[in-house]
């Protein structure tokens, strides 16, 4: 309360209805901070660990067609893992401040939330929201850290030719079928990933978060470290959330790496889940980061781009 009295404190004089909002903005700065420095997780991390009672991330939302303008209202997580019970947000709308919010919350939206648990019912787990809003473009440090042309991309999203390393996948036309891709494993894929970066070829253990790790990639010529999980055609089909590990907790590991870019790429097209979950992982608010999903279509392009296509259907291996 400290914080947020001196902050408040320095705001210069100006409208009532302005200095209201910017009272708010003072308040989710300061639980935004909270969340960050106590290591709050999203929502699907807290739901498959069973533990904790806040969570901090960027979610969907059905729509709440019977909002209230005053009183209680109740909005429903899209859920995309299998539970027991239904995800519900229990608020007071009076509270709601913005109509753009309102509006969103009526149509169904993207929403940056930060949650406690409140109660457990037989049909549903409860959550009372303390920041609910849109997604925020700057991460804090008063000026973006990326060009505004970005801005139009959905919430921190990048594709493969945003990165420098890949910039010859721009000259390459998108095939119309991953096809191709079921005769590169893994195993080729990772080698000739390393090549392209002038890596070494990690090797696999046990305890890894994520298959690939790279300290010296660029995003618009700026400088960023990124997470791969690769998945080669051991199931040639369409990456569903069941690809992610026997828990599907492949994307929660992947998370935990300290990368500035999380990167899902597999031999074949990736499914609305798993864009979803890796964006709800990755554009947490108190920690947004960038991500990227790489599909079969985009995979064969990268290779194609850097000539290696053929090296990689020679080197055969493991899946």
């Amino acid at each position: 309360m400290q914080y947020v009295d001196d902050a408040i404190g320095r705001l210069p004089p100006m409208a009532e209805w302005e200095r209201e909002v910017r009272i708010d903005h003072v308040y989710t700065e300061a639980m935004l901070k909270f969340c960050a420095a106590l290591g709050i997780p999203p929502l699907g991390e807290l739901l498959s660990s069973e533990s904790g009672r806040i969570f901090c991330s960027t979610e969907s939302l059905a729509p709440s067609h019977d909002l209230p303008q005053e009183g209680r209202a109740i909005s429903v997580w899209v859920r995309n893992v299998n539970l027991e019970h239904q995800v519900e947000f229990h608020y007071s709308t009076r509270h709601v401040r913005s109509d753009t919010l309102r509006s969103d919350l009526r149509e169904g939206a993207v929403v940056s939330i930060v949650a406690e648990l409140h109660a457990q019912t037989p049909e549903a787990l409860v959550f009372r929201p303390l920041v609910m809003g849109a997604p925020w473009l700057d991460a804090g440090q008063g000026q973006p850290d990326f060009e505004v042309t970005w801005w139009a991309h959905d919430f921190f999203e990048n594709f493969v030719e945003d990165i420098d390393e890949f910039s010859r996948v721009r000259d390459v036309p998108t095939p119309p079928s991953p096809d191709a891709m079921r005769q590169v494993t893994e195993a080729a894929f990772k080698t000739c990933l390393a090549r392209i970066l002038g890596d070494a070829v990690p090797h696999d253990w046990g305890g890894e978060q994520s298959d690939y790790y790279c300290a010296h990639l660029h995003l618009n010529g700026r400088p960023a470290t990124a997470a791969f999980l690769l998945k080669g055609p051991a199931h040639f089909a369409p990456m569903g959330l069941n690809h992610l590990g026997k828990n599907n907790d492949q994307i929660v590991r992947l998370a935990r790496e300290p990368a500035d870019m999380l990167v899902v790429q597999h031999c074949h097209d990736i499914l609305p889940p798993v864009r979803d979950t890796l964006r709800a992982f990755a554009v947490q608010p108190s920690r947004p980061r960038r991500y990227c999903l790489i599909d079969g279509r985009d995979s064969l392009r990268l290779l194609q781009a850097y000539d290696l296509y053929d090296c990689a259907v020679a080197m055969g291996g493991t899946s």
